[in-house]
């Protein structure tokens, strides 16, 4: 009876760090989150969401919001934030892949119990010793992953803290380098790299690559100022596998839209305050771009400004942390 009741402790305790972690890292204000690099192996492409990462061979395929049921893509698939309650894979769907892995939020808890902690790359991993197989909780990530096939066990030691839990976690920033330049725009000035190319238009662009999932990565490293007065144009796509997107630095700022970029946004309510600017967070989509609504005195319009995540997330916050008033 102690031990079903200490779970049962552990898994709240793992919801509630969910909730507060879309916003925030559960870290001190002394010690940041670290992203382990060396987690990812050689043609492996990081996958994130909210405070947690994991990686995957590029070749595979990644859906997002997705019920995870098989596709049929033959090296591997991954379920990122797939919707909550129960469901049903339609019966003429294709074969299953090698290796299928679900990630993201702790759903339903498979067991009252849970098995014995596993450290992964510094972060305790909690098994599931009933329901589905080879399901994991990382409650200080606040995910479940949920592992099948010849590859779960790999991708699985591929977990590590995500560039967003850098970027939000609370504490000092860096300080911006003498080599990079500060950009103005619709009242707001912050730092980027100098080699980073400044792209100023009149169209509103898509949140990453067009013809790719919305919201996930930027498509390059590059400075969007747009003034949202012209829409896009609609574009034939072509047919494309949902490989991974890999994670891309780089800034866009919407200083025209009416209510939000192209994908929909849930902020927090938990703002921050950067250098008397009110700075509010999407906390979704939680992927590889960090979306924020700001508020410049003098505008009647917020502006929303999007900071790609990659690498170790330190160049994300150092550019977050630099933000201010024109």
């Amino acid at each position: 009876m102690k031990l079903r009741a200490l779970a049962m402790v552990v898994i709240a305790a793992a919801l509630t760090v969910f909730a507060s972690s879309q916003t925030f890292a559960t870290t001190t204000a002394k010690t940041l989150p670290a992203v382990d690099l060396s987690a990812t192996p050689a043609g492996w492409v990081p996958v994130a969401f909210g405070n947690a990462q994991i990686s995957v061979p590029a070749a595979w395929w990644v859906l997002y919001n997705s019920y995870p049921c098989p596709t049929g893509s033959p090296p591997g698939e991954v379920f990122v934030n797939p919707p909550p309650g129960a469901f049903a894979c339609p019966l003429e769907i294709a074969p299953g892949s090698s290796t299928a892995v679900s990630f993201g939020p702790p759903r339903s808890p498979h067991s009252t119990v849970l098995g014995h902690p596993e450290v992964i790359n510094g972060i305790l991993v909690y098994c599931y010793p009933t329901g589905p197989q080879s399901s994991y909780l990382a409650p200080s990530l606040g995910v479940e992953i949920t592992v099948d096939g010849p590859l779960g066990q790999r991708v699985l030691h591929t977990l590590t803290w995500s560039p967003r839990s850098v970027v939000l976690a609370p504490g000092s920033s860096p300080a911006i380098p003498s080599s990079w330049r500060y950009v103005s725009f619709a009242g707001l000035r912050f730092s980027v790299p100098a080699k980073w190319p400044v792209n100023r238009t009149q169209v509103t662009p898509g949140l990453g690559a067009i013809c790719r999932e919305q919201g996930v990565a930027f498509w390059d490293t590059t400075v969007t100022l747009s003034t949202d007065s012209r829409r896009l144009l609609a574009v034939l796509c072509p047919r494309m596998s949902p490989t991974p997107q890999p994670p891309e630095n780089g800034v866009q700022v919407d200083s025209g839209l009416r209510t939000e970029p192209t994908v929909t946004l849930s902020l927090s309510a938990r703002c921050r305050v950067l250098h008397g600017l009110t700075a509010c967070p999407a906390t979704s989509p939680t992927y590889s771009i960090l979306v924020l609504r700001v508020n410049v005195p003098g505008r009647s319009k917020p502006l929303f400004v999007s900071i790609g995540l990659a690498g170790n997330g330190v160049v994300a916050r150092t550019i977050l942390d630099s933000v201010r008033a024109a």
